[in-house]
């Protein structure tokens, strides 16, 4: 590729699919199980990356991706359980923050205490600093392109995206996420995707479609994945605008 790509990172195919057909000169490199689907949208180059569920995953499939193309822009999109009760199936979240869910640090208790994950803190664990929670920021440009996307199917809420290797559905847990933490959803690969992409001063982005609401018992609708892609889409059309 001559160009520097846009490389969108996702986890099931059912979030690929679309983007996929909008693919034009299509072609799969794989790097272990992870897929590189290569090809141009309006003749800019760009790569989307079936990465598969779980953060390390994600993780994996973000560093091969900037060592592999150099892209100038990462997108991690998908679906995600919401974390408010303003927020529904349907309705786009877009990562100005990302933050690790999953990552915490215990009171302490003796044998017999018992747990209570309420009682639980959010940091991160830093190798000779004290420990502290860290967001991890989405790129102010990208966000500012984000904002000139037209979406009809729901509410945007720009804001915080959780992420970890969990699916809550207790509601008292997510309803102290969200007032505790700021999230407004959750899901699984963002946190790694945001941290590398980071790391390698790599401008990122994260988008999420409402797939089900726990609170509010919204059933988990996978065909809301289709919504996310085509935010991503035109997202990508405003980013190829600029080069």
């Amino acid at each position: 590729m001559e160009k520097r790509p846009i490389l969108i990172v996702t986890s099931m195919k059912v979030e690929a699919e679309f983007l996929l057909q909008k693919l034009k000169n299509k072609v799969c490199e794989k790097v272990g199980k992870y897929s590189f689907y290569e090809g141009t949208i309006e003749n800019y180059p760009v790569v989307v990356c079936h990465c598969h569920i779980h953060s390390v995953n994600s993780a994996v499939a973000t560093y091969v991706g900037i060592e592999k193309y150099f892209p100038i822009a990462i997108i991690s999109q998908g679906t995600a359980g919401a974390h408010g009760k303003n927020i529904h199936i349907g309705d786009i979240v877009i990562g100005e923050k990302c933050v690790n869910i999953v990552c915490s640090r215990t009171p302490r208790k003796k044998e017999g205490e018992g747990s209570n994950s309420l009682e639980w803190d959010l940091v991160n664990f830093i190798e000779g600093e004290d420990n502290r929670l860290i967001y991890q920021y989405g790129d102010n440009h990208l966000i500012e392109l984000a904002k000139k996307v037209n979406y009809t199917d729901g509410k945007i809420h720009f804001g915080t995206i959780g992420s970890g290797d969990i699916w809550n559905q207790e509601t008292d847990k997510i309803l102290w996420l969200n007032e505790k933490y700021g999230t407004l959803c959750e899901e699984m690969e963002g946190i790694a995707v945001y941290s590398i992409a980071n790391d390698f001063e790599i401008p990122v982005l994260g988008i999420r479609v409402i797939s089900n609401n726990e609170i509010l018992e919204e059933p988990y609708d996978r065909n809301t994945a289709l919504k996310s892609q085509e935010f991503t889409y035109k997202l990508i059309l405003e980013i190829v605008k600029e080069e």
